[in-house]
C-alpha cells in the first residue's frame, strides 16, 4: 500500500493518509498497516509543544523523499488520529 502511494505521489498525484500516531514510543518508524487501513506510526517525540507533529512531518517527507513544505496536517493536530495530505513537488 505505501508503495503504491508513493508511486502516486511521484506521478503527480497528491494522497491523503489516515494514520495513528504512537508518541513517546521510542522508535521512530512506520509500523504497520491496521485493518481498517490506518498507517500505525511510532514516534519518539512527545506530544507536547508539536514536537510529535513535527517529528511525523520529517518521518514522512523521508519515507516520500518530499520536501516537508508539501505535507500538511489536515485534521487531528492534537490527537493520535491524524489526516495527513501530501502534495507533489
Amino acid at each position: 500500500m505505501l508503495t503504491e502511494l508513493k508511486n502516486k505521489l511521484h506521478a503527480g498525484q497528491k494522497i491523503h493518509l489516515k494514520v495513528r500516531v504512537t508518541p513517546k514510543s521510542g522508535k521512530h518508524e512506520i509500523s504497520e498497516i491496521m485493518k481498517d487501513g490506518r498507517i500505525k506510526i511510532k514516534l519518539k517525540s512527545a506530544p507536547e509543544n508539536n514536537k510529535a507533529n513535527k517529528e511525523l512531518i520529517e518521518l514522512l517527507s523521508d519515507f516520500f523523499e518530499i520536501s516537508r513544505v508539501h505535507i500538511m496536517i489536515i485534521s487531528g493536530i492534537t490527537s493520535r488520529d491524524k489526516l495527513i495530505e501530501i502534495h507533489p513537488q
